[in-house]
């Protein structure tokens, strides 16, 4: 029997490293069986027909990417950034993608990220202080719904980061490893509807699907 992979699928490097270690850490059966492709094509924003044509071109790319490691596909994640605030679309957004990817796909799991990735960095202000010694979050952020706050990325380089080095995107990955060095990923301070969206598709890839892969 050919052994499962999980395909991580996401815009850029910083975010498919970012997913791989919230991926690992919430199941660690994951890690050597984690595989990656950059499409580079966004879904959420499609009309129905091209949604379908872009899903499709997904699909062919995670088949071959399967075939190249000489494995089955047991769960995709895709990763994508929503670009703004939630709200009651959100899950109609994600919802709609995600029925398409799984139609498609088999066992897929849509990340879609409110507002952006940066959006949940600003749940673990201990990670971010001990990142860089200067960087502290604004008690009014702390214990917020980080999913609501306007432009997570320009709080973080224009308040959290404005007495120390400036943050860079480059910066999101190793702040998630530092989280995870200090055993915080499972205690976000707030909340955020697309954190525990992922948390538990993690969680279910792991016990329902990875053992059981998607493609015959």
């Amino acid at each position: 029997m050919k052994r499962p992979v999980v395909v991580l699928v996401g815009e850029d490097s910083n975010d498919r490293r970012c997913l791989r270690t919230l991926l690992e850490e919430h199941c660690p059966d994951m890690r050597g069986r984690l595989v990656e492709i950059n499409p580079s094509m966004k879904f959420w924003a499609a009309g129905n027909e091209r949604l379908d044509e872009r899903v499709d071109r997904l699909r062919k790319l995670v088949n071959a990417r399967a075939a190249r490691e000489g494995a089955e596909v047991a769960c995709v994640f895709v990763h994508e950034d929503l670009d703004r605030a939630d709200s009651s679309e959100y899950p109609v957004l994600r919802e709609r993608v995600e029925k398409a990817m799984n139609k498609a796909l088999g066992s897929a799991h849509y990340v879609l990220a409110v507002w952006e990735t940066e959006a949940w960095l600003l749940l673990f202000p201990d990670a971010l202080a001990a990142f860089v010694a200067n960087w502290q979050l604004p008690a009014r952020y702390r214990g917020r719904d980080t999913g609501r706050l306007s432009d997570p990325k320009r709080i973080l380089m224009n308040e959290v980061s404005r007495s120390g080095r400036r943050y860079r995107e480059s910066d999101a990955p190793e702040i998630f490893e530092k989280a995870r060095e200090m055993r915080l990923l499972a205690h976000p301070v707030g909340s955020n509807r697309s954190w525990t969206q992922l948390c538990g598709d993690a969680t279910r890839c792991c016990s329902e699907h990875l053992r059981q892969p998607a493609h015959p």
